[in-house]
């Protein structure tokens, strides 16, 4: 492990809250920062394991032990990646339950520089979105049929742009569902999220690290979100 330091920010956020989308975009948008998706940590192990496929597939959620061991050997590959302090990391999917916050508080030294960023959005609209989403086969394009409008809400539909996607795609035919985006499957991942992954929000507050903020605006508010982030950062790392 090299002793340069790294800024790790967690993101919080129910299924379907975003947090994935917004964490891809601020990663484009700040000095040597990487995305790490959890999720796609472990989907890559499941191609080796079919007991980890449906355990992915029912949307329960995977042992702690070998999700922490598999979150910390991609972080410490992408630390090594730079010759300087300051890197920044934005973590999609951990920690995800109290026992994760035990695993990660024994992190070396140069990953305990950390912040949660907590995406707030109900539950309706959640599932509504994730409901929504799709992947094209031909483009490899990503777009979400479903719109919200409600209770202050407004994210409209992610559709493509003209001429973005070839002519020859069929959304009847060649837009797919994640495997795990049915409704039970959904549903089943909220009641997780509220008794599991929630909790952990108390950890980060009582360490003055907690960052929430609600999504109105959907993607629309990425720059308000960038500049909140900067500033927290700032404040807390001084």
């Amino acid at each position: 492990m090299t002793n340069r330091l790294t800024t790790i920010i967690s993101l919080i956020g129910a299924p379907g809250s975003g947090k994935g989308t917004y964490g891809s975009m601020l990663a484009s948008r700040m000095n040597r920062c990487t995305f790490l998706s959890v999720g796609d940590v472990l989907r890559e192990y499941s191609e080796q394991s079919e007991s980890m496929s449906k355990t992915l597939q029912s949307g329960d959620l995977v042992d702690d032990t070998f999700v922490n061991d598999a979150v910390l050997q991609r972080l410490v590959q992408l630390s090594s990646q730079t010759s300087q302090d300051g890197r920044i990391l934005i973590l999609d999917g951990f920690p995800r339950n109290q026992a994760q916050t035990v695993l990660l508080s024994k992190w070396p030294r140069e990953l305990q520089k950390i912040m949660a960023l907590h995406f707030d959005v109900p539950d309706d609209i959640c599932i509504t979105k994730l409901l929504g989403r799709r992947k094209c086969t031909i483009c490899n394009g990503s777009f979400n049929i479903n719109g919200v409008d409600a209770n202050g809400f407004y994210m409209p539909p992610i559709l493509p742009s003209d001429g973005s996607c070839p002519t020859k795609c069929n959304r009847e035919i060649d837009w797919k569902r994640r495997d795990d985006d049915t409704e039970e499957t959904i549903r089943n991942r909220m009641n997780i999220y509220h008794e599991q992954t929630e909790p952990v929000l108390e950890y980060w507050l009582n360490r003055n690290s907690l960052l929430t903020f609600v999504p109105f605006n959907g993607v629309d508010d990425i720059d308000v979100i960038s500049d909140k982030v900067g500033n927290a950062l700032r404040g807390q790392f001084k």
